[in-house]
């Protein structure tokens, strides 16, 4: 009988903590997307010509661009006055991004060292050159993305009006090749990068920089390292810049589309994105609890709720695994049927919320007759979250850019 009882006490004690870790980033994700669901406007984003002032410079950090380069500078060069404005940072290349970016006319610095890689080393490597005559605004532009005229001009002043970082829209695209797993991680990243900083937005608290299209008043930026090779230095940096006063919000006046990789390459990107977030998650959002309460700041707690809320793919994992488990327990009478009715509660958010983002921007990527194929996506997912806790890759590593030397012919 004692057994029996200390059996029940355990399991409802560990179910039931599981179930509120799992509701209250629900409860994040399902407010966040609702308000943001009832914001989004499909604006128009007009081209706004070229811009003269403020005086800005566009950093385009590069590893081995050389199939993407050229359409990308194209871009940006009918949004600038002068092509010097566009720096072009060709870190540790081993292709012709360098010499493709000077053929444009761009600025180039080319950068090799191997011990010290990473998108961060290689934008703060460019910052060091601009100290004796530095920028109003830095703007980073991801070497692979397309930019939406007038986006440049926006994110410029929107910043040196703002006094505070800035951050555009940023998705992702699928290219002829990619599959239905491909499809779900576009909707889900547009669910972050749209739907998710367009709510918490609208309820005036910090959004989290995405990586590209972001704008910084220089003497800001200036108060941040950039140098690191975290595969999530976007978030690293958001954090960072909160910290100190300067948190960074969303604009959707302006866009910016990056490309998702393919085959092998896809689940390593993947693997990098989350197994970054994960980390975050476990040694950024208690600091950043920590300096909301010594700062007496309610908008640093808010960000470390916003960056709690674990890869999508993964809190639906989650939910599945321990409502199955509390089923299954209630069911042999060694757990209440309290945990049970947390989490309902827990899909029930999760499944409003991914039921307005769907039916608001998500038709078009993900279509209502392969919404059958998310089961495989999450068993596709199963692999990299189990690689987090045997081999976790939380630093740069080569990617599917990386040109491998030639053979030996001896």
């Amino acid at each position: 009988m004692l057994f029996s009882w200390l059996i029940s006490l355990i399991s409802n004690l560990l179910l039931g903590g599981v179930a509120v870790l799992i509701l209250v980033p629900s409860i994040v994700f399902c407010v966040e997307c609702l308000v943001g669901v009832s914001a989004i406007r499909q604006t128009k984003i007009d081209g706004c010509g070229i811009l003269a002032q403020p005086h800005f410079k566009i950093l385009v950090p590069a590893h081995n661009e050389a199939e993407n380069i050229q359409s990308t500078i194209d871009a940006l060069l009918a949004q600038v006055s002068q092509a010097h404005q566009i720096v072009v940072i060709a870190d540790n290349c081993t292709d012709q991004t360098a010499a493709i970016a000077h053929s444009c006319g761009v600025s180039v610095l080319e950068r090799n060292d191997a011990s010290y890689r990473g998108k961060g080393y290689a934008l703060d490597f460019a910052m060091q050159r601009f100290q004796t005559h530095p920028p109003d605004v830095v703007i980073i532009i991801d070497a692979d993305c397309r930019v939406t005229p007038g986006t440049v001009g926006r994110l410029a002043q929107k910043a040196l009006q703002q006094q505070r970082p800035i951050q555009a829209t940023y998705l992702m695209e699928v290219g002829e090749e990619g599959g239905m797993t491909d499809c779900i991680s576009t909707f889900a990243i547009k669910v972050r990068n749209l739907v998710r900083s367009v709510g918490i937005t609208q309820l005036g608290y910090p959004c989290i920089l995405a990586g590209s299209g972001m704008a910084f008043p220089w003497d800001i930026l200036q108060q941040v390292s950039l140098a690191g090779s975290k595969c999530v230095d976007d978030m690293q940096l958001t954090i960072d810049l909160a910290i100190a006063g300067h948190s960074p919000t969303y604009t959707t006046a302006g866009r910016v589309t990056g490309r998702l990789m393919q085959n092998q390459a896809a689940q390593s990107q993947r693997s990098r994105w989350e197994h970054g977030h994960l980390e975050v998650i476990l040694t950024q959002v208690p600091k950043l609890i920590w300096e909301g309460w010594r700062q007496k700041r309610f908008d640093l707690v808010i960000l470390a709720l916003d960056l709690s809320v674990p890869p999508l793919s993964l809190l639906v994992l989650l939910w599945l695994f321990t409502f199955s488990l509390s089923g299954l327990f209630w069911g042999l009478g060694l757990a209440s049927w309290l945990p049970l009715m947390v989490l309902a509660l827990a899909g029930s958010l999760l499944s409003l919320a991914l039921g307005a983002a769907w039916v608001k921007v998500g038709q078009q990527d993900l279509p209502i007759s392969t919404l059958l194929s998310i089961p495989v996506y999450l068993l596709w997912k199963l692999p990299i979250y189990f690689k987090f806790f045997v081999q976790p890759q939380t630093r740069w590593l080569k990617t599917e850019r990386d040109v491998e030397p030639e053979p030996s012919k001896q």
